[in-house]
């Protein structure tokens, strides 16, 4: 690294740390404007006699960009071209707002050039704002072209000052990236620039566990931080504050994972809020993903295949039951396992004339899973034989068969004499008979079914928890009589204790602290955690 000193006398203080300098070779005679190599860190240095840039808690990140001219006093006149420099004569120049550099930029790489020099001269860069310094940037003698790269610091309203030993020399500056303050915070921030496609971009090509490209991470113990904000403000339908892709076609990848470390109620890997907004005192829980709106879907799913799958297993990971929505062109909701329900399971069916109206049929209850086939039938001398679908039979068990037989236009006396799951025969007193047949059964696989059971879903999901505002007024009067829930609707602790609700409850917390732990654990041993 080259420093010239200027001829100022014996025992003053070097400008250390406004002005770095690196060498870089002449860019002119070239159409292209060639780059050049600038440190990946910068870290400000305060000096005697320096303007103060603000605290900075380390090295300032280079956010690198395309070589770009900002300056080149050969050109045109205006203030970023021409006239020359004049020996002694400060000239300031924004560099904010120029080339991508942003308002939030605390100092920027430069590319400083000199041409049609009249010599022997210097340049002095340094803040706008701030004290001359006493170390050049460049030194020159006269018919030299030269460049030196070098890192300046910005000062008031984002601009330097630039200082020529003699006058009518040419000045050019390129840039090829500016150091940002951080961190970031509401009061000091960075903006990224880019007409491209890509205003970041990190890439990785490490294949370990978790290897990462950009990492956004809030660390303070306290507060609503955020590692990372997407944010756009285009109208435009598509438009993502955040979005993420893994376009790998096979293996088992994620565009984007969220995850929580807390198993406090309310926590979630993934906060999904509409744009109707949040409900932030209901917590029901802890989620994988968390869906809030408060007049809109919370969580949509949309495909060609199945619309939301949710999967029930035990704590070996074995699969258990699954509620799909969107499940079939025909299917809207199907179940694996058992669906239950704390109301009625009405059939909704548009009136046949009046816009205003619908028909709400409700399906039939009782204490087995019945099944029935009914029909109509014809005696002749006496006797006929029901024929059992095939349907039916599949299905129904043979013991508990019943038929009900219903003469038609006759009174007669009618008898089954026998039923089976193939046949079904009926006799009359009468020689030709029509009659209506009914036969019922009960679906052999939950032949044994139990209609009282104990409280399984009744029982509150914790003390917090509130009696849901669906229950019926029926349902609530009992609630409130077994004593699960107070007359206001929260939770009977007393019960809850007396039952071992609370205690389960407890253990539960206590499980997922312990899993939760366990899991940490596993990935810092794995490299995981960050």
């Amino acid at each position: 690294m080259k420093r010239s000193l200027l001829s100022r006398g014996a025992g003053v203080a070097l400008f250390v740390g406004l002005i770095s300098v690196f060498p870089a070779g002449s860019i002119l005679g070239v159409e292209a404007i060639p780059n050049w190599a600038a440190p990946a860190t910068w870290s400000p240095t305060r000096a005697e006699g320096a303007r103060a840039l603000g605290d900075v808690s380390g090295p300032l990140p280079l956010i690198p960009a395309t070589p770009c001219r900002i300056a080149d006093t050969r050109n045109a006149p205006g203030p970023y071209g021409a006239p020359p420099l004049t020996g002694g004569v400060p000239r300031n120049f924004t560099l904010t707002g120029q080339c991508g550099i942003p308002t939030g930029a605390n100092a920027v790489s430069l590319n400083v050039t000199v041409t049609n020099t009249q010599g022997p001269g210097f340049i002095l860069i340094y803040p706008q704002g701030g004290s001359q310094p006493t170390v050049s940037t460049l030194n020159y003698v006269a018919g030299q072209t030269i460049a030196n790269a070098a890192v300046a610091p910005l000062g008031t309203g984002g601009g330097i000052t630039v200082i020529a030993g003699v006058s009518g020399t040419d000045l050019i500056l390129d840039t090829n990236g500016y150091y940002a303050k951080t961190p970031a915070s509401s009061s000091n921030y960075f903006e990224l620039i880019n007409s491209s496609p890509w205003v970041i971009v990190g890439k990785n090509t490490s294949s370990n566990t978790l290897a990462t490209a950009v990492l956004g991470q809030a660390n303070a113990p306290t507060g609503n931080t955020i590692g990372v904000w997407g944010e756009t403000f285009s109208a435009t339908n598509g438009a993502r504050g955040v979005m993420g892709f893994a376009p790998n076609a096979n293996g088992i990848t994620y565009g984007v994972q969220g995850q929580t470390g807390s198993i406090d109620s309310g926590s979630a890997g993934v906060y999904g809020v509409s744009g109707y907004g949040d409900f932030p005192t209901l917590h029901f829980g802890t989620a994988g993903v968390r869906g809030i709106s408060k007049s809109s879907n919370a969580i949509h799913g949309v495909s060609q295949w199945q619309g939301v799958e949710g999967t029930r297993v035990d704590n070996l990971g074995n699969y258990q039951t699954a509620g799909i929505l969107g499940f079939s062109s025909t299917f809207g909701v199907w179940a694996v396992g058992n669906v239950g329900a704390t109301g009625a399971k009405p059939f909704i069916e548009p009136h046949p004339t009046d816009a205003t109206k619908e028909i709400a049929y409700v399906a039939l209850e009782g204490p087995e899973a019945g099944t029935y086939f009914r029909g109509r039938a014809r005696i002749h001398n006496g006797a006929s034989f029901i024929e059992v679908p095939e349907s039916f039979r599949l299905v129904s068990d043979e013991e508990g068969l019943t038929v009900q037989i219903t003469p038609i236009g006759l009174v007669a006396n009618v008898a089954v004499v026998s039923a089976d799951l193939n046949t079904i025969a009926v006799r009359s007193s009468a020689k030709d008979l029509e009659f209506y047949y009914v036969v019922n059964g009960v679906r052999k696989a939950f032949k044994d079914w139990e209609v009282i059971t104990e409280n399984q879903h009744y029982v509150p999901r914790g003390p917090e928890a509130k009696m849901p505002g669906a229950f019926s007024p029926e349902q609530r009067r009992r609630l409130i009589a077994t004593g699960i829930y107070n007359e206001d609707g929260t939770v009977n602790l007393e019960t809850a204790e007396r039952l071992g609700w609370a205690k389960a409850w407890r253990d539960r917390d206590e499980q997922a602290k312990a899993a939760a732990a366990a899991y940490r654990a596993a990935r810092e041993a794995n490299g995981e955690n960050k």
